[in-house]
């Protein structure tokens, strides 16, 4: 889907993902306002790419997956097993 120019392999999302960590990391004082001009520019762009409709249900089913849970910072508890007698 998406390319880079340099390369013409397929951009990962752990690519992504260490390139903004790079971009936190050279404002380590600043973080949150960091995130936050982040996340405002990333809106911005689904906003244009997508239109308010498509971006606000996006949100929509953001914030239902943030309900779920799904980006929790806190340890899950595992689930308990119990072993199985052989027959």
């Amino acid at each position: 889907m998406y390319n880079t120019c340099m390369n013409n392999r397929r951009i990962s999302k752990k690519d992504i993902e260490n390139d903004l960590v790079r971009i936190f990391e050279k404002y380590p004082k600043s973080i949150e306002k960091v995130i936050s001009i982040s996340f405002n520019l990333i809106l911005d762009c689904f906003v244009v790419m997508y239109g308010e409709k498509k971006a606000i249900k996006l949100l929509d089913e953001a914030k239902k997956s943030i309900r779920d849970g799904k980006h929790t910072q806190k340890q899950r508890k595992t689930r308990k097993t119990t072993k199985r007698s052989q027959k």
